[in-house]
């Protein structure tokens, strides 16, 4: 048995044939989209049978998902790509702005929230004030979501998040979002963060 590892080992390193595949360039949590930043192009040795991305595939592999977490420094193979389109059946994808501590420290891709509903804007008064009849007041139930992009902070402070969320609570979560009046609550963090 010993003697049959060390002869592979000496196969593969006395091949020595290098050949240039796709590598993770940064971590990547499932059901991400992948973008050229997370992806980079290596020249490797690797032994004959083994599923790796060739790097002349790299711009085929951009825009796909990942099927499970990516993480920084391995090579990519195709097995690690999900066949599903973006987003899934029965989701779609929302996009709002937050002010800072509408949202948890940290915030990623992968992490699964609630989509909280306030009565009032971030920061502003209830629309009507206290003559608000009892029927405007009603607040949405929350809603389950999975993060699916965080951007960086603008210069007000300002984060653009985008959620998949079940297709029949994306129009409620859209108006709520556009009115300013949406928290998130994180319920499940992703690997790693």
């Amino acid at each position: 048995m010993l003697f049959a590892v060390a002869t592979n080992v000496y196969l593969f390193v006395s091949s020595g044939e290098r050949v240039s595949v796709v590598k993770v360039a940064r971590d990547v949590a499932a059901d991400h989209e992948i973008t050229q930043a997370d992806l980079e192009r290596v020249r490797v040795a690797v032994e004959p049978g083994v599923a790796m991305i060739p790097a002349h595939q790299l711009d085929q592999v951009v825009g796909r998902r990942a099927a499970v977490p990516l993480r920084k420094g391995t090579l990519l193979a195709v097995s690690q790509l999900s066949t599903q389109q973006s987003p899934p059946a029965g989701r779609t994808l929302v996009g709002m702005s937050l002010k800072p501590g509408a949202m948890p420290p940290g915030l990623a891709s992968g992490w699964k929230v609630r989509v909280v509903f306030t009565a009032g804007g971030q920061g502003q008064e209830p629309a009507g004030g206290a003559q608000q009849s009892r029927a405007e007041s009603i607040v949405p139930r929350d809603v389950a979501a999975v993060v699916d992009q965080v951007d960086e902070p603008d210069t007000d402070g300002s984060t653009t998040v985008s959620l998949m969320v079940p297709d029949a609570d994306s129009s409620t979560v859209a108006r709520q979002a556009a009115a300013g009046m949406v928290v998130l609550v994180a319920t499940e963090r992703q690997d790693g963060t």
